[in-house]
């Protein structure tokens, strides 16, 4: 460790002495500076393998990084380097929720609230962050951040992974007060009284707005805007709990006998009954169907209508209904593989491939069955391609020798860096044991052979392509005929020598596509 902490104060010079060659004005190299881009490093890739490190390490991980992070206190510093600071700290604060969570078989009141404590300062350590709000990594170049590899791709990693564990801690919260909300409504059933103060009460314990909106008379469908730069600290109280409030206010403006208010609007009463009535239908909750059966509904209606007469037309709605989560108007992408391909390792094309086979879609099913026999199942990716269909396989860790790895340890999302040295891969092979081989086969049906350019695959062209793909043959092609069919495989081999180095597109030919197609255990269809 102490070895890359010089390795990286160097290149921090270096990088300051290029600024000053600029006539830029140097920002000064500080101990603070080496703490925090080291503390970044080590979290984020904590972050990046949390499923593949054991629980001590991580705990050990958290207890050094807790205390480096300790060690910087100059705020001008930490005002000068807010959002590297604060994401920094955002990943701290994520990996104690996630680990307090995944260690916990049950959780007590009083644990969730701790979580959800610990959890908001990622939260607003995130949103302090302000990265989209200044575009960060697209208005500015930092020399630092390049080193360390902090761009767009780590913050859309986080990003996810604190809605997705925020989704999570969620579905707990409500799962916390649903006996709450049971209890209050089996309550309200015996004897009328309608404590709206105590429902309120066991939402707010966990940041969840609970709308009184049928009780105040205000319309339910009004515009909700999201600031998507940031992530909302507030928590969603699930269709259960809305259900017993919204019948409980249904319930209570139908049977207690007080005047309604002069401007007391029936039209967007049964609005809020038709909403009720829309979520009621897809709840399958075993206590929710019971108590809130048919019967109990027509009651609720009769008794509404017997107070409340229907005005004719939905008349004193004078804004706009509009429904979150409403369809989009917007096209699915279309997804092509490129044509002509990028230059490959290895090549085979074999015309009149399969003439039995008419439809596209008996050709997938060829493929795709010996593919996944081949341990390739769930890791295939399809786009259109001249007259045919593209089909490649994510990427591959394996073995020259033909030795199968660990299906755990097979497949990668993300391999390589940025196309030039970067100290975070120095950091990374030194923090984790990587593999040197990694490959990607790419199949194309066609009625003539596919060509290739002079443009060699690189690891970023090749994890793009993963990303902007179908999950299936598109239903399109599915029935397209082709009388003539060409496959045409395209091999694309990266290999790093050392430790730290970008993985380059092997052109040395070793091995040949049926080389490399026997080594992955695909024999059927090309035989």
């Amino acid at each position: 460790m102490k070895l890359f902490k010089f390795i990286l104060l160097f290149s921090l010079g270096t990088c300051l002495v290029d600024s000053i060659n600029a006539q830029v004005k140097p920002q000064p190299i500080t101990n603070d500076t080496i703490i925090l881009a080291q503390a970044y490093m080590n979290l984020y890739l904590t972050e990046t393998f949390y499923d593949t490190l054991d629980r001590d390490r991580i705990s050990k991980i958290l207890a050094f990084e807790k205390d480096e992070l300790g060690k910087i206190k100059n705020r001008s510093f930490i005002s000068s380097n807010n959002t590297l600071y604060n994401f920094t700290q955002s990943i701290f604060y994520y990996l104690q929720t996630k680990r307090i969570t995944q260690e916990r078989k049950e959780f007590e009141r009083n644990l969730l609230r701790r979580i959800k404590s610990i959890f908001e300062q990622s939260i607003e350590a995130y949103n302090n962050a302000e990265i989209e709000d200044f575009e960060t990594f697209t208005k500015q170049k930092s020399a630092l951040y390049e080193m360390i590899s902090f761009d767009e791709g780590a913050n859309n990693e986080l990003k996810q992974e604190i809605w997705k564990l925020k989704n999570e801690l969620n579905s707990k919260f409500n799962e916390d007060i649903y006996p709450d909300f049971k209890r209050i409504f089996n309550r309200s059933k015996r004897n009328n009284q309608f404590d709206f103060d105590s429902l309120t009460y066991f939402t707010k314990l966990y940041g969840m707005p609970l709308s009184m909106a049928i009780l105040e008379n205000e319309s339910n469908f009004k515009f909700i805007s999201f600031n998507s730069n940031h992530i909302s600290p507030q928590y969603v109280a699930d269709n259960r709990l809305e259900l017993i409030s919204r019948y409980m206010q249904l319930k209570s403006l139908a049977i207690k006998k007080t005047r309604s208010p002069r401007n007391f609007n029936t039209a967007i009463l049964y609005q809020g009954y038709d909403d009720f009535m829309d979520r009621l239908q897809f709840e399958e909750d075993e206590f929710i169907k019971k108590e809130l059966n048919p019967k109990v509904c027509a009651l609720l209606l009769s008794q509404l209508e017997s107070k409340y007469p229907r005005e004719g037309e939905e008349k004193g709605l004078d804004e706009p209904i509009a429904f979150i989560g409403s369809p989009s108007t917007e096209k699915e992408p279309i997804y092509f593989f490129p044509n002509p391909a990028p230059l490959a390792s290895a090549s085979l094309i074999r015309e009149d491939f399969k003439p039995e086979l008419r439809t596209l879609n008996q050709v997938d099913l060829l493929l795709k069955s010996d593919l996944e026999n081949a341990g390739f199942k769930n890791q295939l990716h399809y786009y259109y391609d001249l007259d045919g269909f593209a089909l490649t396989t994510s990427l591959e860790k394996f073995n020259i020798n033909g030795a199968s790895l660990p299906s755990d340890k097979r497949f990668t999302k993300n391999i390589g860096g940025e196309g030039k040295f970067s100290y975070f891969e120095i950091f990374k092979s030194i923090f984790f044991d990587v593999e040197s081989e990694y490959r990607m086969f790419a199949f194309i049906v066609a009625s003539k052979a596919a060509s290739m350019n002079n443009q060699v695959m690189t690891v970023n062209f090749a994890e793009d392509l993963i990303k902007n793909s179908y999950d299936s043959l598109p239903k399109v092609l599915k029935d397209r005929v082709l009388n003539n069919k060409t496959l045409s495989i395209f091999v694309y081999h990266f290999h790093q020598n050392d430790i730290g180095q970008v993985p380059e597109l092997d052109l040395g030919g070793s091995l040949s596509v049926k080389d490399h197609l026997k080594n992955a255990g695909i024999t059927e269809f090309v035989q």
